[in-house]
């Protein structure tokens, strides 16, 4: 927004809300006003304004920074009181000039005369500052939450800054046994490796992509190990996609299928078993992945390495509050549910 525009719209708002004072005085005082009176009430009323308008924003300018917002009591009730009297004292010498500008002597007016009106002033500089303070107090935080959302996208291009080498590590780990075994599959396997590298290159680094897309880089993930271990490996996938199209964070479900590898292997069946459970509508993602674990493998004490630490941070900063994720660490496999709320 162009700030000669804010500056012009900040302005028409103050303005506004001295004229609305003005207005509400007026209506205060419409049934005890006499014929030809209607002059000297908006004369009095606007040589009052100057000392209103001075005491509000001396208030909410200069005492609520320093003081108030720094907690310095003190201080504070201090400035008010000087404030209070300064307006109680222009009060009664704004009543005195107008008698003495109509009947041409001097006049000291009592107290009592201007109280009702000296407490009409207090109220109203109390209602601007309050006004003012929740102005501020929003504008502040639409800035903190904009900082934090601003951290918040930081960190997830961090996270997913180190989850591409930490994929491609692995990944190039796999080829490797496959290349050190001579096998015929080698060439296939940087042909699924190029495929995977195309989805980093050109998804990985968008704020949100299809559902369907994640499935397929897992898809092409678990192929790439199927080649590796073969015959050993055995995949249930049951995938339900009620809307294929429903944005999730990319590199969303990758890192569980790396963990699967990383702390699975042979069972005691003497085959390596993954089951994946995936469904999906418009408010809910449910996925479940669980993988054998190697006969007499000691129990691990890290739930998780960098993948799942990785994973861990980046829910939280995507989906505060709106996920679940259970890990369990059991004598024979590894469990992995999530389970997130799009409302």
């Amino acid at each position: 927004m162009n700030i000669d525009k804010v500056n012009l719209r900040l302005v028409f708002i103050h303005a506004l809300f001295w004229l609305l004072y003005v207005a509400s005085e007026y209506l205060a005082n419409m049934m005890h006003l006499q014929p030809g009176n209607l002059s000297r009430f908006f004369g009095a009323t606007l040589l009052s304004l100057p000392a209103l308008i001075f005491a509000t924003y001396f208030i909410a300018l200069f005492i609520v920074p320093r003081f108030l917002q720094k907690n310095k009591w003190p201080q504070f009730l201090f400035w008010i009181g000087i404030v209070a009297a300064f307006v109680f004292f222009a009060r009664i010498k704004w009543q005195e000039l107008l008698i003495y500008i109509e009947a041409g002597h001097y006049y000291k007016t009592p107290v009592a005369k201007v109280l009702k009106n000296i407490i009409r002033d207090y109220s109203i500089i109390a209602l601007a500052v309050c006004v003012y303070i929740i102005s501020d107090y929003r504008q502040k935080q639409k800035l903190n939450e904009q900082l934090i959302k601003a951290k918040a996208e930081a960190e997830i291009k961090l996270l997913k800054g180190q989850l591409h080498p930490h994929f491609l590590f692995n990944s190039l780990n796999n080829i490797y046994s496959l290349a050190l075994m001579q096998s015929e599959l080698t060439a296939e396997s940087i042909l699924k490796l190029t495929e995977l590298l195309d989805y980093l290159v050109y998804r990985a680094n968008m704020s949100m992509v299809p559902l369907s897309k994640e499935v397929q880089l897992l898809d092409n993930y678990i192929g790439l190990e199927q080649l590796r271990y073969g015959a050993k490996l055995k995949i249930n996938s049951d995938v339900q996609l009620q809307n294929e199209g429903l944005q999730v964070a990319p590199l969303l479900l990758l890192p569980f299928a790396e963990n699967c590898f990383k702390h699975g292997g042979v069972g005691s069946e003497g085959i390596f078993k993954i089951c994946i459970k995936l469904y999906a509508d418009d408010q809910n993602l449910v996925f479940k992945i669980t993988n054998s674990k190697k006969k007499n493998k000691v129990k691990s004490t890290v739930n998780g390495g960098l993948g799942l630490d990785n994973i861990r941070q980046r829910l939280k900063l995507l989906y505060p509050g709106n996920h679940q994720l259970n890990i369990r660490d059991l004598p024979e496999q590894y469990q992995v549910s999530l389970n997130i709320n799009f409302k």
